[in-house]
C-alpha cells in the first residue's frame, strides 16, 4: 500500500452554531480546537471554556462557552484547508512586543528538533506529514503531527494550555515553512522562539521583527539562520 497522509473535514460547533470547519488529521482535536480559539483571542485561557467534546463518528467538535459571544465575526462556515492560513482575518500590526530574556543555543535547539522528528511517527511512516513541538529548558518536550503546518501550530499551544506548560520560556520547532499566520499565533501565545528545519517568508519576517519574535530557519544545517532578534540565539 503507498503511504498516504490522512486528512478529513472537521466542523466546530460553539453553543451549537458552526463556526468553522477544519481540514486535519483526526488526532489531537480538542487541542486542535483550544489552541485555534486561543491564537485567534477568542479565549484568555482554557478555563473560558465550559466543556469540550468531540463526536469521532459525526467529525464534529462540540465546545459551549459563555465567555465567547456569538456576536463576534468568527467567520462562520469558513473552512481551513490543510495548506492555508488558520485566520480568516490577520492584524499585521499587533500592538505586543516580546520582550523575553529566554534564549537558547543553536545545538540544545537541534538537539530538540532531533527529538522531534523522534517523536514523529506518521512523518516516519509517510514523509508528508508536519510535526511541530515545544521545547523549554525547565520541561520535556512535547510534540504533535498533522497535515497541516498551522493545524500543528493550533495543535501544540492547545496541548501546552492544557497543560499550564509556560509558553513564555519556550521555543517552538516546526517542519514547516514559517507563514504569516504561523508568526501570529506565537505573537498571541507569546512564544518567543520560532525553530524551522525551512526557511521563513519575508511577511513572516515582517511580523516577527515588529512582535520581537526570533526566527531561526535551517535548523538542521551546518550554519542554521538566525535571521531575527538574534540576541535570544546563543552559538
Amino acid at each position: 500500500m503507498y503511504p498516504v497522509c490522512e486528512e478529513i473535514n472537521v466542523n466546530v460547533f460553539i453553543n451549537n452554531q458552526k463556526i468553522i470547519t477544519f481540514m486535519c488529521t483526526p488526532e489531537n482535536l480538542k487541542e486542535l480546537a483550544m489552541g485555534h480559539l486561543y491564537t485567534r483571542n477568542l479565549i484568555e485561557d482554557i478555563y473560558d471554556i465550559d466543556s469540550i467534546r468531540v463526536c469521532n463518528s459525526l467529525k464534529n467538535i462540540y465546545i459551549t462557552s459563555e465567555f465567547i459571544s456569538m456576536d463576534e465575526d468568527l467567520s462562520l462556515n469558513t473552512v481551513l484547508s490543510s495548506a492555508c492560513g488558520s485566520s480568516p482575518n490577520f492584524n499585521l500590526n499587533p500592538d505586543k512586543i516580546l520582550e523575553s530574556r529566554t534564549s537558547f543555543d543553536l545545538e540544545t535547539l537541534k538537539n530538540a528538533t532531533m527529538e522531534m522528528f523522534k517523536l514523529a511517527v506518521k512523518h516516519q511512516k509517510t514523509g508528508g506529514m508536519h510535526s511541530c513541538a515545544i521545547y523549554s529548558a525547565n520541561k520535556e518536550i512535547i510534540a504533535l503531527e498533522d497535515v497541516g503546518r498551522h493545524n500543528a501550530v493550533d495543535k501544540i499551544i492547545g496541548a501546552c494550555l492544557s497543560k499550564n506548560y509556560n509558553l513564555r520560556d519556550s521555543a517552538i520547532i516546526s517542519t514547516g515553512r514559517i507563514s504569516t499566520d504561523m508568526v501570529l499565533k506565537c505573537a498571541v501565545a507569546e512564544i518567543p522562539v520560532v525553530v524551522t528545519r525551512s526557511i521563513p517568508t519575508t511577511s513572516a519576517l515582517e511580523l516577527a521583527k515588529k512582535t520581537g519574535i526570533t526566527i531561526v530557519g535551517r535548523i538542521m544545517a551546518k550554519e542554521p539562520i538566525i535571521y531575527v532578534n538574534k540576541e535570544r540565539i546563543l552559538k
